[in-house]
């Protein structure tokens, strides 16, 4: 009997450790998928500089050894070697030795656009710093917003960094998190959502000091959204009634999101004016985003209690052009909406916004909510160029003769703002920077805003595409992938139309 206990404990203990096994081999596996589950591939052939494409500065940048060696140059702006392919989600790692006294990093999701500084590089840096500070392994945004996780408080992090010796760099971008690892030290942990795609570069910066080299070998990436195709995104467009040409735009709306290969899209039309709604009753869940072109008669409570619930579960919706006219009466409309006009509103519907002095500020002077003079073309300006919607493209442009809304009103809570345009009082207009596009946070939901876009006509300017094509797409996921910025892109002096 005492013979059989024991091997009783010995197989259980057995079986207790194969499971336990099995669990750390899933748990591995499954690391592994989220982290990067793709074969590795090397950016880098070892004796040439082929797919790479050097950019902005005039740094020599050669291969010697199997390895690529950067080399500073006087009097010349920071230089990049960047890749001709773009990556989104990924796993990168590379080995780096740098002389001391230089300063370079690893650009990851950039871009460099006309539009943008004439070509500038601009993106998330990972640093190479091999100064006393020791910030190696921290997130620079080069041309845009500087530090955004600097490495002060991670003492570790910073021991992590050996000066005359070749370094590891592991670095993952997966969605809207960033992680960094110098040596197998873990050091920047970011999350932000400004740009979901771009090339990977390797800087030499500017120096006072010519001849200094920085190596980079064994660089390699694991592209984890290289191999499955992306999920298309369901759009639904929602019209039937509007005081503007609904079946002239619904078209034009439908087809500009289906070319970007993001949307398929659907339509469901309210029955006409003054005709019982209550069948009314889109099945707003089955969709990612659902597109407003509609301004007329009230939705059966169950419909917009629906499309509350939808967005409070973090749904997506955009508000195009007059369909920030409708619904002045339902409080949870306008709080989605931040600011709407007409219908009635006045100063106790909330506040109009304003762009003055660098700053939004809210301006609860009475008056009627909506107006606008006669058809004109008008210069939008940049106010957060470093959202997504708005990253890459031209601080001003000129937008298509079109109603230039001014003076409308809301609540504006939770409101992101990302353009204006200025309102000439010789048009009419209020001589105010009036909002032209903009976010809206409701519950989980996201919303964009565009008061662009009167007919057909005016959805030809490029710069109303492009914004609605990536504001769509960002009120549907929390992220713009569409990040090109097109080379008819609309100028301070000049509307382009399609």
């Amino acid at each position: 009997m005492q013979t059989k206990c024991w091997r009783n404990r010995i197989d259980r203990r057995r079986n207790g450790l194969a499971a336990l096994l099995a669990l750390l081999v899933v748990g591995a596996l499954a690391g592994a998928t989220s982290a990067g589950g793709d074969e590795w591939q090397s950016l880098f052939d070892g004796k040439t500089l082929d797919g790479w494409i050097q950019r902005n500065g005039k740094a020599l940048y050669t291969v010697e050894d199997g390895v690529i060696v950067g080399t500073t140059v006087l009097n010349t702006p920071n230089s990049f070697l960047c890749t001709e392919k773009m990556y989104a989600d990924f796993v990168l790692e590379l080995d780096f030795l740098v002389e001391a006294g230089m300063n370079s990093g690893i650009q990851i999701r950039s871009h460099s656009y006309k539009h943008y500084n004439d070509y500038q590089v601009h993106g998330y840096q990972i640093e190479i710093d091999t100064s006393t500070r020791a910030w190696s392994g921290g997130i620079y945004d080069e041309g845009r917003r500087g530090w955004l996780y600097p490495l002060k408080d991670h003492p570790e992090a910073q021991a992590a960094f050996k000066q005359g010796q070749w370094n590891h760099y592991r670095i993952e971008a997966i969605g809207d998190r960033i992680r960094t690892w110098v040596n197998g030290v873990p050091a920047a942990d970011l999350k932000d959502d400004m740009t979901a795609t771009g090339f990977i570069a390797l800087q030499v910066h500017n120096s006072k000091t010519a001849g200094q080299k920085i190596k980079w070998r064994n660089v390699r990436i694991q592209d984890i959204s290289g191999k499955a195709s992306p999920k298309m995104l369901k759009a639904l467009i929602v019209d039937g009634q509007n005081n503007h040409d609904w079946k002239g735009t619904t078209p034009v709306l439908k087809r500009l999101l289906e070319e970007t290969g993001l949307f398929t899209v659907d339509v469901a039309t309210s029955p006409a004016a003054r005709l019982p709604m209550d069948a009314f009753k889109p099945d707003f869940a089955k969709y990612d985003v659902i597109v407003s072109n509609y301004t007329g008669d009230d939705w059966p409570v169950e419909t917009q209690n629906a499309l509350v619930k939808y967005m409070e579960n973090g749904g997506g919706l955009v508000i195009f052009h007059a369909a920030d006219n409708a619904f002045p009466n339902w409080p949870e409309w306008n709080e989605m909406i931040a600011v709407g006009g007409w219908g009635g509103r006045n100063e106790k519907s909330g506040p109009m916004v304003r762009y003055r002095d660098g700053k939004v500020v809210f301006d609860n002077s009475p008056g009627n909510g909506g107006s606008h003079g006669p058809q004109h073309e008008f210069l939008v300006t940049a106010r957060d160029r470093f959202h997504p919607i708005m990253a890459g493209l031209p601080e001003k442009w000129m937008h298509a003769k079109d109603e230039l809304y001014s003076t409308l009103r809301g609540p504006a809570k939770n409101m992101t703002l990302l353009a204006t345009a200025y309102a000439d009082p010789a048009q009419n207009g209020t001589g105010e920077n009036e909002p032209m596009l903009f976010t809206i946070r409701y519950g989980q939901g996201r919303i964009f805003h565009t008061v662009l876009g009167h007919a057909a006509e005016q959805m030809r300017s490029v710069g109303f595409i492009v914004t609605l094509q990536r504001g769509t797409e960002w009120a549907a996921t929390g992220r713009v992938t569409q990040v090109e910025v097109p080379e008819d892109m609309s100028t301070a002096d000049k509307v382009n139309l399609r």
